[in-house]
């Protein structure tokens, strides 16, 4: 990007004449403004010192340049409307913004300054994506990891990939959302943006790789390997707090009413009500309800699994309390079978009710909850579910750095909920496009080489 045009900084409020080398550096998707019915989409735009301005269309000018301002081309641009951001908004979106508009001058340049973007992209590594789940914080690359592409990105990337699979395309993501939506997965926000198979050292490094590592690949397709994260897979993730500062206490979520959060409470677990079920029917393949009888082999409605098996899973509504007060939740699977000493198949074919004679219903010493604040239906208030169970004297690590890793009784996570999502993964019997029109959200699995 040569040096005979303006930079960005040289442009401000009544500047003329001016013509910068700019390359689209971001392209969101189209949305509706708060205040008005008025449709707008921003791009970031990237001079060669690497400095970015907010560009904006409104209205009929996002459909007149789709095709022209394309994501990682260069173009130069002259006479946009250049004006202040307003002060509410100078925070994410910097001192000034561009709006272009019919009277904007924009020209193709034909040069490849990939280099320039990926320099300044911070990468972030699937290993370190725990700590950005369920937070505000943006993250720009992944591991192996289910991705959900939401509203636009459905009809636009997601078509592109649907008729692309074979390929194996190369994706690079911005402004993604790491979420706790069973497990660990990431989503689209209305501010993400994808290079697909960009013009990127890198992407020909994955390429290669992927060629050579072809079979590797499609065999975890075929294996869906996607549905499942294993425990010990997650325990590297996760580190449980050692100091008691650093726990929650249960007076402080009584009466929750925002959704979506994680606590570490430390405490003792009890079963208040004696007369419950401790199992359910499930598929083995996803942990779904079943209606079929215990090991019939059936087609899952929910994860398309033709030779799904029913097998009983256990679960138990108990009470965690700590010294200041108490709070209903519910154990599923393994973290259910860890506090009542039992298993799935024994609480199956159990027909009395329980006694502290036939499983644990108490705890006589403090062990360590992981728990889940959920929605509720029908009801402002949250509800709770333990997704891992601690035992202290299981935690190793140095305590005097006041975490230590988790090695926990917990549940593989499932990811996949196809009543709601759309898997896009390639097989003989796929039919990627005939169902698209049907949803308004996807679930892609992104696969990244092991450094």
């Amino acid at each position: 990007m040569g040096d005979k045009f303006q930079l960005i900084h040289d442009v401000s409020p009544g500047t003329t004449g001016w013509t910068v080398k700019v390359v689209v550096a971001e392209k969101f998707s189209p949305r509706v403004a708060q205040r008005s019915p008025t449709k707008y989409q921003n791009l970031t735009l990237m001079d060669s010192e690497g400095s970015t301005v907010q560009a904006t269309l409104y209205g009929q000018n996002i459909t007149a340049f789709q095709d022209e301002l394309l994501l990682g081309k260069t173009y130069l641009i002259s006479n946009a409307l250049v004006k202040e951001t307003n002060a509410e908004y100078k925070a994410k979106s910097g001192e000034i913004q561009w709006t272009i508009s019919g009277r904007t001058r924009i020209r193709r340049v034909e040069e490849n300054n990939s280099n320039l973007l990926i320099s300044t992209y911070s990468f972030t590594d699937f290993e370190d994506l725990p700590k950005y789940m369920d937070s505000n914080v943006d993250i720009s690359k992944f591991d192996t990891v289910l991705l959900t592409m939401w509203e636009t990105f459905v009809d636009n990337e997601c078509k592109y990939i649907c008729q692309n699979l074979r390929k194996k395309l190369i994706l690079i993501g911005k402004h993604l959302k790491v979420t706790s939506f069973n497990g660990l997965s990431i989503s689209t926000k209305a501010d993400s943006s994808f290079f697909i198979d960009g013009e990127f050292e890198l992407v020909e490094e994955f390429k290669s790789w992927g060629h050579t590592n072809s079979e590797i690949i499609d065999n975890m397709i075929s294996e869906k390997h996607y549905l499942t994260s294993t425990p010990s897979k997650l325990s590297s993730k996760l580190s449980v707090p050692t100091a008691e500062k650093d726990f929650t206490e249960i007076k402080n979520i009584q009466g929750l009413k925002t959704v979506k959060q994680f606590f570490w409470i430390k405490g003792k677990a009890s079963v208040k009500v004696l007369n419950q079920t401790y199992w359910y029917m499930s598929c083995n393949n996803c942990n779904k309800i079943s209606s079929e009888n215990y090991g019939d082999i059936y087609p899952c409605v929910f994860c398309k699994c033709t030779d799904a098996k029913a097998i009983p899973r256990a679960k138990v509504y108990m009470q965690l309390t700590d010294p200041t007060g108490y709070i209903n939740a519910t154990a599923i699977g393994n973290p259910a079978e860890y506090f009542l000493q039992s298993n799935a198949e024994i609480l199956m074919n159990q027909t009395l009710i329980p006694t502290a004679a036939s499983m644990r219903l108490s705890m006589d010493e403090d062990e360590i909850f992981y728990v889940k604040a959920i929605t509720q239906e029908l009801s402002t208030d949250c509800k709770f579910e333990i997704l891992f169970i601690v035992n202290p004297s299981q935690i190793a690590g140095d305590k005097n750095k006041g975490k230590a890793p988790v090695e926990h009784i917990g549940e593989p996570i499932k990811f996949l909920e196809p009543t709601t999502k759309r898997s896009l993964f390639h097989s003989d019997t796929d039919d990627a496009q005939s169902s698209k029109k049907k949803c308004d959200k996807s679930t892609i699995e992104i696969t990244k080489k092991n450094q």
